[in-house]
């Protein structure tokens, strides 16, 4: 039986989200694609009756770790920005639960020790062609190179789905992440993010972790340095989204306290 497309609700969902601030909204199904995606992590797994995945993007800027100020603690802007992020999913699920359809935000961790989330955004992002892997294993835009924050809800709904990015290869002359990555965890010679070694990564970052007893500390040399996409446009920042200082104190305490599991 042929999928009838929802052609008019796509359309209005992209205004919907574009009026939030993020730039770009496009879609996978599931019955296409994430053909490398990890056992038990595939959408279908976290919603078994998923038709389609809706990723957008946000751009943030280059300034992603700054520290900021709010009820009198000191906050990792990048920590906000994921707020913002998480607050804008569950603004296209409710709209599109007004419209009679299901929805899920994937959320949480599906392997603890390694840090694998239940559903890789990094993968939805490069499966709605938002974006192609680099070197370094993060997702580079050709708006905004990597400096790009993924929101991702699964729906019932049946929307077209878009294809994936190609005519795009930003790391074919460059080595700039091979250079600066402290553990040495990328590699020249193989075809991204095949050359991206994700333990040595993560491993890294779980020690200096246990080191400064930071719970969220990341890198971030790869994704600073990155020469693809800079402008000096402005990001992400507080004044610009005022909805989340908006929220009810009880409401940014339960976002403030969830996990940053998106990769």
């Amino acid at each position: 039986m042929k999928k009838v497309f929802e052609r008019d609700l796509k359309d209005e969902l992209h205004e919907f989200i574009r009026d939030f601030g993020a730039y770009k909204m496009r879609v996978v199904g599931v019955d296409k694609g994430f053909d490398n995606v990890i056992e038990g992590c595939h959408p279908t797994d976290i919603m078994t009756d998923c038709n389609s995945v809706i990723v957008f993007g946000v751009y943030v800027g280059t300034d992603y770790y700054r520290s900021i100020k709010i009820e009198e603690r000191i906050t990792k802007d990048y920590r906000i920005m994921h707020l913002f992020r998480d607050w804008l999913q569950y603004q296209v699920a409710e709209y599109l639960k007004e419209k009679g359809y299901r929805t899920i935000i994937p959320r949480g961790v599906f392997r603890e020790e390694t840090l694998t989330a239940s559903l890789s955004y990094k993968l939805a992002a490069y499966e709605a062609g938002l974006g192609v892997y680099g070197r370094c294993g993060i997702i580079i835009t050709s708006e905004y190179g990597p400096r790009v924050n993924f929101g991702v809800v699964l729906t019932d709904a049946i929307l077209e789905p878009d294809s994936k990015l190609t005519k795009f290869d930003p790391c074919r002359e460059c080595r700039v992440c091979v250079d600066l990555c402290p553990p040495k965890a990328i590699r020249e010679d193989l075809t991204p993010p095949k050359g991206f070694d994700r333990n040595a990564c993560v491993n890294f970052i779980l020690k200096l972790r246990e080191k400064t007893g930071d719970k969220n500390f990341l890198c971030g040399y790869c994704y600073d340095n990155c020469p693809i996409g800079k402008t000096s446009k402005q990001g992400f920042t507080l004044s610009r989204y005022r909805t989340l200082i908006s929220l009810e104190p009880h409401e940014r305490e339960l976002l403030l306290k969830e996990p940053i599991v998106s990769g």
